[in-house]
């Protein structure tokens, strides 16, 4: 089973500048904070393997151990800005990914604390979020290249991208005002090989249109096609990928089931049983009637059919063993 990335759509549309090495460093910490099983808090500290980043993106060893050393100074001072809602209206959120970091040389491991800020938007996923395996993107060494692939996949539903005015875009891609200012530029060195490296690594191929007002160009719109899977994909995969899906959080909710399900086997039968009955309680009518049904079938069944509810219940509701 891959590793799989979830985040809050605050964070995936958010105005960030990472370099590689970065990125990558934080998307290693989003898996370890999601294996976990309980949850973290700002006050958590994450653990980050120099094998795992050696195993995960087949980088040589003191490749690693550098991007472990150099995170200590360079992530540290990173910063990100996200649109937020709240009862008087849209405000600009400007936060650090991370609270602290420490790095171990002798046992080459990264000690990460997310900022307060960064927990909900990686942990507590409710509508508007965002996943994809770790898998997709361990073979794209453009940071542009991971930034457009997961602004792109957050509209996996629709297989289109709405329009992106070119500033706001420049500035989710992380570039400055001075960085690649002619278009030229920006498409030789930034657009087209990002483009280049999904179509070639990725699950997806994208294609795009840019807009102009006159002979000024002022945005570009994206499209995409899912690449077909491999012939030999398990029967298992071909029922969960023809499942029907009925809102874009179900359809996002597909790509999590296995990660879910392998997190629920691992408690004790009688945190099992406390997670399903909660989540029963919770249901009311034709729903709860559904996964009683369910329930009565399998584990897999209930956990593929209701991968939200039992998630939310682990994640929320749970008194987890230490």
């Amino acid at each position: 089973m891959g590793e799989l990335i979830v985040k809050d759509n605050s964070l995936i549309n958010a105005s960030y500048n990472l370099e590689l090495t970065e990125q990558r460093l934080i998307l290693l910490a989003i898996i370890h904070a999601r294996k976990t099983g309980k949850g973290i808090t700002s006050d958590s500290k994450l653990e980050i393997y120099a094998n795992d980043y050696i195993q995960q993106f087949q980088v040589e060893k003191h490749a690693a151990y550098e991007a472990l050393k150099n995170a200590v100074n360079n992530l540290f001072n990173r910063q990100f800005s996200y649109k937020k809602k709240s009862e008087k209206g849209i405000g600009v959120v400007k936060s650090r990914w991370v609270s602290r970091i420490k790095y171990i040389d002798s046992a080459a491991i990264l000690e990460i604390t997310f900022a307060p800020d960064v927990v909900p938007l990686i942990m507590s996923l409710e509508e508007h979020f965002t996943s994809y395996q770790l898998q997709q993107i361990t073979q794209l060494t453009s940071k542009y290249a991971i930034r457009l692939y997961e602004l792109i996949i957050a509209w996996r539903e629709t297989g289109r991208v709405p329009f992106f005015k070119l500033q706001d875009f420049r500035s989710q891609l992380g570039l400055s005002t001075n960085e690649y200012s002619l278009m030229s530029d920006f498409k030789k060195r930034v657009l087209d090989p990002s483009i280049a490296q999904i179509n070639q690594h990725t699950d997806i191929t994208v294609s795009y249109e840019q807009h102009k007002a006159g002979r000024t160009i002022t945005g570009f719109s994206f499209s995409f096609t899912q690449k077909k899977q491999p012939k030999d994909v398990t029967q298992k995969a071909k029922k969960s990928a023809a499942k029907p899906k009925t809102t874009k959080q179900e359809e996002q909710l597909d790509w999590m089931t296995a990660d879910i399900l392998d997190r629920f086997n691992s408690l004790s039968p009688d945190h099992q049983k406390l997670v399903v009955d909660q989540v029963e309680t919770s249901l009311k009518g034709a729903k709860q009637a559904r996964f009683k049904a369910a329930r009565l079938s399998s584990i897999e069944r209930l956990v593929a059919d209701f991968s939200l509810e039992i998630h939310e219940s682990m994640m929320k509701n749970i008194q987890w063993p230490k």
